[in-house]
């Protein structure tokens, strides 16, 4: 059921959290959905959060995921849409 909401809430241009106790399977719906079955306008990008991810680092992977576009701005390629997953989103 997770799954169909998520597919849903995406094709639908919806910003998506997913919250929940540990071991409930979050990652592996989502991971599921946006690397495999996802339309081809669609561009995954995946990051994992641990104690020692940087605010660089961080902006260094959304950086090497955009097109630059003109001065100071950037995006997905043209015509694609991105989807960018964070996983452990709660680490310090």
């Amino acid at each position: 059921r997770s799954s169909h909401v998520l597919d849903w809430l995406l094709r639908n241009d919806v910003n998506v959290l997913c919250c929940g106790q540990t071991g409930t399977g979050k990652s592996v719906v989502v991971n599921e959905k946006v690397g495999k079955k996802m339309p081809e306008k669609y561009v995954p990008k995946f990051m994992a959060f641990s104690a020692s991810t940087s605010a660089n680092q961080t902006q260094d992977v959304l950086d090497g995921t955009m097109d630059k576009r003109r001065k100071g701005i950037f995006g997905p390629p043209v015509g694609k849409k991105l989807v960018l997953v964070i996983d452990d989103l709660n680490m310090p």
